[in-house]
Parts: structure tokens; C-alpha cells; sequence
């Protein structure tokens, strides 16, 4: 399933404004993707639910309609989302793919969007390795 094929996408969350306003890149813990699949307990309402978008650990728990179990983004939790948001991809073969190799023009544009977009609605809580300077 694409993106463009979604019927019924539910609302994201509105902006916090200036939710990552002071973010200091070098102070956030350095993170793996095998980390981000340990689930934690005591939070209050379950697991976190975390995405890696151009290097960036973004906690995406309060969008636990998209990015839970039965949201269209039900793949993406504890992957690097980068190739699959790029290509518009809800497609777990998609989330495999680490990096932007092979990308268009037009899907590196796209992907700016979405990582504008992350970046005003979900808290950075850490970086990976990826992470591009």
C-alpha cells in the first residue's frame, strides 16, 4: 500500500510550537535500531512508539491511530522510516532500507516534507548513527 492509496488517514497531532526548538543534536543520545525495540516498561500509556527519520529518533506515541497496531504506519515503529517515507511506502520491505541511495529529485523533496513536518509535531528524544550533519 502507498501513501496516495490511503482512504481514511487519521489526523496527525496539531504543532507543538517550538517542541524542538532548542535541540542540541550532540547532547541526544546516541541510539540503535535494536534499542528502539525494547519496549519500556512503567510508561504511562504503554510502550513508546519510536521512528528513525534521517537520523533522528522521533517518539511518535501520541499517534498511537497511525503508528499502532491497526494505523496505516503500523510498520513503521523502531525502523528508520527515511526510504519509506521518501517513496511513499507504508510497505515493511521498505523500512528494511536504511539510508537515500537511488532516490529521485522529487522523493528527496518529498522526504523534506515529511522530516519538516516530524520535526513540528514529535519530540526528538535521540539520533542514530545515520544521522547526517
Amino acid at each position: 500500500m502507498s501513501l496516495s492509496d490511503a482512504q481514511s488517514i487519521p489526523p496527525l497531532p496539531s504543532l507543538k510550537p517550538n517542541i524542538n526548538s532548542n535541540l542540541n543534536i550532540e547532547t541526544l543520545p546516541l541510539m540503535t535500531l535494536a534499542e528502539l525495540a525494547i519496549p519500556e516498561d512503567g510508561y504511562e500509556f504503554g510502550p513508546r512508539i519510536l521512528v528513525v527519520l534521517k537520523g533522528l529518533v522521533f517518539d511518535v506515541t501520541r499517534s498511537q491511530e497511525l503508528f499502532g497496531p491497526a494505523g496505516l504506519f503500523k510498520a513503521y515503529p523502531t525502523k528508520d522510516i527515511t526510504y519509506a517515507l521518501a517513496k511513499g511506502s507504508t510497505l515493511e520491505a521498505d523500512t528494511q532500507v536504511i539510508g537515500t541511495l537511488g532516490l529521485t529529485r522529487r522523493e528527496k523533496e518529498n522526504l523534506e516534507r515529511w522530516f519538516i513536518m516530524f520535526k513540528n509535531r514529535f519530540e526528538v528524544i535521540g539520533r542514530t548513527e545515520q544521522f547526517n550533519r
